[in-house]
C-alpha cells in the first residue's frame, strides 16, 4: 500500500482515506455505515472514549481528520501487535 496516498496495489483507496474526504463531520449513522457499525455502537464507543468524537450541545459528531487518524493509529497497532 502507498501509505502517503492511502492508495493500495490494486487502485482502491484506503478507508481513512475515504472518510477524511468529507466535507462535513460524521453523524454517527454515517460513521458506523463507513465502519459496519450500527449507531448504537458507534455512540458507546464515543461515549467510552474509544473512539475521537465532538459534542456539539446535546449533539455528537466526528471530525473525518480525526477518525481517519485514529483507524490509521489502529492499523499501525494491529500490525505491530
Amino acid at each position: 500500500m502507498n501509505s502517503s496516498h492511502g492508495i493500495g496495489a490494486s487502485g482502491e483507496t484506503s478507508l481513512a482515506s475515504r472518510i477524511e474526504q468529507t466535507p462535513h463531520a460524521l453523524t454517527a449513522k454515517e460513521l458506523g455505515s463507513l465502519l459496519g457499525l450500527g449507531r448504537s455502537a458507534v455512540y458507546q464507543l464515543a461515549q467510552a472514549g474509544r473512539i475521537p468524537s465532538l459534542r456539539l450541545g446535546t449533539t455528537i459528531r466526528f471530525d473525518p481528520l480525526r477518525i481517519a487518524a485514529w483507524l490509521r493509529h489502529r492499523e499501525v497497532a494491529a500490525l505491530e501487535g
